[in-house]
């Protein structure tokens, strides 16, 4: 391979210090994979992208992953064998290569042009994966037009709106150019060819006018004692094209065919220069801007002005500061942000930095002859606290990093977030608690009867996400209330006996009585204790008899009922509430953790503050303490004779202190087909010793089972049950 050894050269030309037996090793690799003809011709080209790398002075591993990733791409290795046969870091680059290849450029609109560019680079993760991706797209155009190879338009469209602005940022202008230009030619073949000609005729001073120009200028510099240092060049076609189009205007009309920029040390000096201009050379009236006096809102500075050039071209040349420049070409006034935006907020302000920093990593690197010194596991950290993630019709959606599905949903739209059921992840399902990465292509899956779930907030990281769940779970907690305030009255009347029964009126005039405004609130402050029960039907029916006004014995309105069946409905939609004979279906039930209670043991419901109503055993002996409150209880309860829900039990072993102790417990609950849920010592050196068990039951019967199991161990003295 000729081709491999004039490269070798070329490398150990700008880095003695190149492993040259990974080189050799990896040429000896290569020759033995065979080839297609079309795959020769692939790895052809994969040699120029390698060619360009040594332009760019890439360390040995860049060049490495370059050739690499097309084999990759073609099936004849995989990033196992690479990272066997060579080492990790190849390996990671040419994985991060292919990662960026098979992403597709599925933004839909200019405005998410940039946010593109981000996720590439977030996906790049080390900055050496970025160059060697501009070097393949070099290249691959280079060949389109070459070979005149029709490349498709979402591939040009990625290139102009991706690549080319990237490469401008990181300071690679040449690439930028040859870029813009070649998917220029390849996506308007004639406009380019005649642009090209039409150009060619308007310039004077022959091919080297612009070196010409320079030295011109820095002559006259010099003649008026001003330091200062002068750079020009040609607009390239596509930058001249683009500013026609934007513009509406003819070629003539265009002044700055070739630009000129001196910068000097002092805002002073830039007033000096202008003169000096003026002086030696006939300004074009109308068109001198004073962008330092009044600087562009994005914060740009610098003097422009058109004048005849020396040979009679009218040519544009903008005075500025060291700073200015440095703002100019690396901040906030970086050409793809100011000319596409018309501005930038704080947020992309802070991403300029960061390129800023990166583009002058870049510039050091192109010094040194030791490119491992700067590029080797150089990670792109730009955007440490975001992600960027497509939904399927290819919008893309930032959000910080951790997030999960159920932040995506919400991002998407707050109904999607209420009704999210499940995800999709490039296509896979996936749990909603999945931190997401940069890249992913998420999909929704929503349900009607889905809503928001309080086990979300241990998990969500955004601040929409967790504001949803959180109002959902206050308003279900007063539909609750509500409920359990209507239920709570109902019991109450019917042990009166009076035949009165809960209606509108009624309600009203209880809540009158106590300075509320509506009958929901009224039955929300009795579901929740804030007024007792014998309280609330004083106030209702004052002073009455049985069969006196008759319109308070009318059942609850229609619209109250109806919001009565749609907190019910919402109650149990989490698939986790207790369905208890004696009680409005599906009210708020929570068991009591003191006495824990399971189906087959005898029990009362308490009505507590904020919780509903609380189950608790007959021999609970926190009971006690409620007596003074009868008001409180609901006594007329049982379980279904079915039920679908397991409860946590608890149980008090001692046993003898032995190695084994713990294991033949677990072993005999095990055996008793129960499940435990947590276990613990009481006193871990004492003997005998006490096991606290949480062992999760669907009734009484199992948990009887497991008893008998447990007490026939010969190490264990007693067991008991613990009921407060």
């Amino acid at each position: 391979m000729q081709q491999w050894t004039e490269l070798i050269k070329k490398i150990l030309e700008y880095h003695s210090d190149a492993d040259k037996a990974l080189l050799e090793r990896l040429r000896v690799f290569l020759v033995k994979i065979p080839r297609s003809k079309e795959q020769e011709s692939k790895f052809n080209r994969s040699l120029a992208v390698a060619r360009t790398l040594v332009e760019l002075r890439m360390d040995v591993s860049s060049i490495a992953a370059a050739v690499l990733t097309d084999e990759v791409e073609s099936g004849n290795v995989t990033i196992e064998i690479i990272k066997e046969k060579f080492n990790e870091d190849i390996a990671f680059l040419a994985d991060g290569l292919s990662k960026i290849i098979h992403i597709s450029s599925r933004a839909r609109s200019e405005i998410q042009a940039e946010e593109f560019r981000k996720m590439i680079l977030a996906m790049s993760k080390d900055v050496r994966v970025i160059l060697v991706r501009l070097a393949f797209c070099l290249e691959q155009l280079r060949y389109a037009v070459n070979e005149k190879v029709a490349l498709p338009e979402k591939m040009v469209k990625e290139v102009l709106e991706t690549y080319a602005p990237i490469a401008h940022r990181l300071g690679i202008y040449w690439i930028k150019n040859e870029l813009e230009d070649l998917a220029f030619c390849l996506r308007e073949p004639v406009k380019y060819a005649e642009l090209g000609e039409a150009v060619k005729k308007s310039r004077l001073g022959g091919e080297d006018v612009v070196r010409k120009v320079i030295s011109i200028l820095k002559k006259n510099l010099r003649k008026h004692h001003i330091a200062a240092e002068v750079v020009g060049r040609e607009k390239h076609l596509f930058s001249i094209y683009s500013k026609l189009q934007r513009k509406q205007i003819n070629l003539e009309d265009m002044h700055d065919l070739i630009g000129y920029r001196i910068i000097v040390h002092k805002k002073a000096d830039c007033y000096k220069v202008f003169g000096m201009i003026h002086s030696e050379f006939s300004p074009v009236p109308g068109r001198f801007k004073d962008y330092i006096a009044m600087p562009k809102s994005n914060g740009y500075k610098s003097l422009h002005t058109v004048v005849i050039g020396p040979f009679g071209n009218r040519i544009e040349i903008q005075i500025r500061t060291e700073k200015m420049h440095q703002t100019a070409e690396s901040g906030v006034a970086a050409h793809w942000t100011y000319k596409e935006r018309g501005g930038l907020n704080t947020k992309k302000r802070s991403a300029a930095t960061g390129y800023d920093w990166l583009k002058r990593m870049l510039e050091a690197h192109q010094k040194t002859d030791d490119p491992s010194q700067f590029l080797e596991h150089v990670k792109i950290d730009l955007f440490p606290n975001e992600i960027y993630l497509f939904t399927p019709d290819g919008d893309i959606r930032t959000l910080p990093r951790g997030a999960t599905p159920v932040d995506f949903a919400y991002a998407v739209h707050s109904a999607v977030g209420d009704h999210c059921q499940g995800a999709k992840v490039n296509g896979r399902m996936v749990p909603l608690k999945t931190p997401l990465e940069t890249g992913d292509s998420v999909e929704i899956i929503t349900s009607k009867t889905q809503h928001p779930n309080k086990d979300w907030l241990r998990f969500v990281v955004t601040g929409q996400a967790k504001y949803r769940i959180n109002r959902w779970q206050k308003e279900l907690r007063r539909e609750q209330g509500i409920a359990l305030g209507q239920e709570i009255l109902t019991r109450e009347l019917q042990k009166l006996q009076k035949g009165f029964v809960l209606g509108g009126k009624a309600i009203m005039r209880g809540a009158k009585l106590f300075n509320i405004s509506s009958e929901k609130e009224f039955l929300f402050q009795v579901g929740t204790s804030i007024i007792g029960p014998i309280q609330a039907v004083h106030a209702m029916f004052p002073k009455k008899e049985k069969g006196e006004n008759k319109e308070d014995s009318q059942n609850i309105d229609d619209q109250e009922h109806s919001q009565s069946s749609r907190a019910s409905n919402r109650v149990g939609g989490s698939g986790k509430s207790m369905h208890l004979q004696g009680i409005l279906p599906e009210m708020a039930v929570s068991v009591a953790r003191c006495c824990s209670p399971v189906p087959g043991d005898k029990i009362v419901g308490i009505i507590s503050s904020g919780k509903g109503i609380v189950i608790h055993g007959v021999e609970c002996p926190n009971l006690s303490a409620l007596k003074e409150h009868p008001e409180r209880w609901i006594t007329d309860i049982d379980w279904p004779e079915y039920s679908d829900k397991n409860y946590i039990a608890k149980l008090r072993i001692t046993a003898q202190n032995q190695r084994d102790a713990l294991f033949l417990v677990s072993q005999a609950v095990t055996t008793a087909k129960g499940n435990i849920v947590q276990i613990k010592y009481q006193d871990r050196l004492s003997d005998p010793v006490v096991l606290i068990l949480d062992v999760e039951v669907e009734g009484k019967d199992l948990l009887a089972e497991i008893s008998k199991q447990v007490n026939s161990l010969p190490i264990v003295n007693s067991i008991e049950r613990m009921r407060g």
